[in-house]
């Protein structure tokens, strides 16, 4: 007779309890670096402000009327200007014709400058923008419209902050009528406010931050809306 003790029984959870765990841990591990290389690659991503929900009817320079509307899906870059302002309007269009330049390769760039002051033709508008080079009107816009409409989209949804009225004893000359925000823009492809670019600081270093981060933020946004195209509800 055989006393020495019988095997135990393998029992198959002792086999697949660390596979599953080991599986489990693969996962994870996985689902972790995803994670991680999404938050790599959106290091640069702007943040969202604030959206657009309003359409205007805009009177453009070429003396059509246009609609906010008919920009949707493009990124836009929206400045605030007046075509007799002996301040920093010129210098901001000015910087905004070289990014112009830079991204003219890119379809769904769009700049699109409002005027501040209801006493602005489609003709005056026209005449400030060719004095300063912008004579090819599609891909930038120089608008008017009612006053009261276009101000409080501009503070409300645009988020610039409010115009005000220039002392007279502060005025440069009779036309330096207002001090208003000289930041501009950056609106994504699904109608989102990403950035306030102040890149018209009157500190150098400062300035010259805006202007990159300008940049790195179209290059982001541009990207994405290439990836991701906005699609109408109605076509949804």
């Amino acid at each position: 007779m055989n006393d020495s003790p019988a095997k135990a029984k393998l029992s198959p959870w002792t086999i697949w309890v660390p596979i599953i765990i080991a599986a489990l841990g693969i996962v994870v591990f996985y689902n972790y670096l995803i994670y991680r290389s999404r938050i790599d690659n959106d290091v640069n991503r702007p943040p969202i402000l604030g959206r657009l929900e309003k359409d205007l009817d805009l009177t453009e320079r070429s003396g059509k009327t246009v609609h906010l509307a008919d920009l949707k899906g493009k990124v836009l870059i929206i400045s605030w200007v007046f075509t007799r302002c002996p301040r920093g309007c010129a210098a901001v269009i000015a910087k905004l014709k070289k990014l112009q330049a830079e991204f003219a390769s890119e379809p769904g760039l769009q700049f699109v400058s409002f005027t501040l002051d209801a006493d602005d033709t489609p003709e005056m508008m026209k005449k400030f923008a060719e004095g300063i080079g912008i004579k090819d009107d599609s891909n930038w816009w120089f608008v008017n419209g009612a006053k009261d409409e276009v101000r409080k989209f501009m503070t409300s949804q645009v988020q610039f902050r409010p115009v005000q009225d220039m002392p007279e004893a502060e005025r440069l000359s009779p036309d330096d009528k207002y001090i208003h925000d000289l930041r501009v823009a950056v609106i994504d492809h699904r109608g989102h406010v990403r950035r306030l670019a102040d890149i018209l600081n009157a500190d150098p270093e400062f300035a010259k931050f805006w202007d990159e981060k300008l940049r790195q933020d179209l290059r982001y946004l541009l990207n994405d809306q290439k990836k991701s195209p906005y699609v109408p509800e109605a076509a949804k």
